[in-house]
């Protein structure tokens, strides 16, 4: 099963990320990664725009039945206000189960991170490399005095791009928690790697504030 995938699936991927690192030669490894991170994202866009729109979509349902259940739970009580929501609920097509897949936009930014992931630590296109002040791009960065720069950086661009576009409270938290699980995670990784995942997170800022004035 899983050499089936990593034919049909992983090594394609591996291809496309090759021609897309490679698209600007003449490039070291840090300008790469760059420029990588955001041809990705320019090949991703139309899909990032798709998912969007079905989440607004999905939001504006959500109001609507929500609305709906407001108004039996203020007209009803007991077993009738259960069927009646219950009612509301097959009306809209709504199960709970509904909400583990809400989030498209992230199941495929995890999911292009892992693979992303293989892509940069799985070769040798870190490893040795200098960028500015990183003296290696397969090492972390230790940019303030053994402390790592990129981290914080990546966390508060993705923690500023949370702020600024979601509105919902618990999603929000929800969203910044998710940014500090990944200054955990990344806090000790490659600087190539958090490089990348910084300019992600800065292209996401650039593209929910054009949005949000949209």
């Amino acid at each position: 099963m899983f050499e089936i995938l990593d034919i049909l699936f992983l090594q394609p991927l591996m291809v496309i990320y090759r021609w897309l690192f490679d698209a600007v030669p003449g490039l070291d490894s840090g300008p790469r990664i760059i420029v990588f991170a955001l041809l990705l994202n320019l090949l991703l866009a139309p899909a990032y725009r798709q998912m969007e729109a079905r989440a607004k979509a999905g939001r504006e349902k959500l109001a609507a039945m929500n609305k709906e259940v407001a108004r039996m739970k203020a007209n009803f009580q007991g077993r009738e206000r259960y069927f009646y929501i219950r009612a509301v609920h097959r009306q809209f097509g709504h199960h709970p189960i509904h909400a583990l897949f809400s989030s498209n936009e992230l199941l495929l930014q995890i999911l292009v991170f892992a693979t992303v992931f293989q892509f940069l630590s799985g070769s040798h296109l870190l490893n040795g490399h200098a960028f500015g002040q990183i003296s290696d791009l397969g090492k972390p960065d230790g940019l303030l005095g053994g402390l790592h720069l990129l981290p914080l950086l990546m966390t508060a661009i993705n923690v500023l791009s949370v702020t600024y576009y979601v509105k919902d409270k618990g999603q929000r938290g929800q969203g910044i928690a998710l940014a500090l699980v990944f200054l955990v995670l990344l806090y000790a990784s490659p600087s190539g790697l958090v490089l990348y995942w910084t300019i992600n997170n800065l292209w996401s800022l650039v593209r929910n504030m054009v949005a949000r004035r949209r």
